[in-house]
C-alpha cells in the first residue's frame, strides 16, 4: 500500500469519525431537548393542576397546599434550564406559559388575601386557569414540531 493510499484511508477514517461524532452529538442534543420538553410540559400541567386544586380548596376555606409552591419552583428551575437549551421558536411559547402561570399565581394570591370570598375574583381565576390550556397546547405543539413529531399547520 502506498503512502498516498494510506493517507487517503486515514483521511477517510478521520472524516467518518467526525461525521459519527457529529451525528452522536446531534442525537444527544435532541435527547436533551426531548427530556426538557417532557419536564416543561409535565411541570406546567402539574403547576396548573395544583393551582386549580387550591382554588377549589380555597372555596371551602382551606389554604393553598404547600406542594403548589414546590411544583412552582420545580417548573421555574426547568424553565431556566430550557432557556439555555431550546430554540427560540420553542422558547417563546414556553415563555408565554411561564407568564400565564405567574399571572395565575398573582390571581391566586389576590384571592387568598381576600379570603376567597369574592365570587367574581374566584370565577375570574377559574376561567383564567381553564383558558391556560390554550397556551400549554401551543407550547406542546411547538415542542412536537421541533422534535419532528408534528408538522406545522397549513394555512
Amino acid at each position: 500500500m502506498s503512502s498516498r493510499s494510506r493517507r487517503q484511508d486515514f483521511e477517510l477514517q478521520q472524516l467518518s469519525e467526525r461525521a459519527k461524532r457529529h451525528l452522536d452529538d446531534a442525537q444527544a442534543h435532541l435527547e436533551r431537548r426531548r427530556e426538557i420538553y417532557v419536564a416543561l410540559n409535565s411541570g406546567a400541567r402539574r403547576y396548573r393542576f395544583h393551582m386549580m386544586e387550591d382554588l377549589y380548596a380555597m372555596r371551602s376555606g382551606a389554604d393553598p397546599a404547600p406542594a403548589t409552591e414546590v411544583v412552582r419552583a420545580e417548573f421555574q428551575d426547568t424553565y431556566a434550564q430550557a432557556q439555555m437549551l431550546v430554540p427560540d421558536n420553542v422558547l417563546q411559547p414556553c415563555q408565554a406559559v411561564r407568564v400565564e402561570l405567574a399571572e395565575a399565581k398573582k390571581l391566586m394570591e389576590s384571592l387568598t388575601e381576600d379570603g376567597a370570598h369574592d365570587q367574581q375574583k374566584w370565577q375570574e381565576t377559574h376561567t383564567f386557569l381553564i383558558q391556560m390550556w390554550d397556551a400549554i397546547t401551543a407550547m406542546q405543539l411547538a415542542m412536537r414540531q421541533d422534535l419532528g413529531i408534528s408538522t406545522p399547520p397549513h394555512p
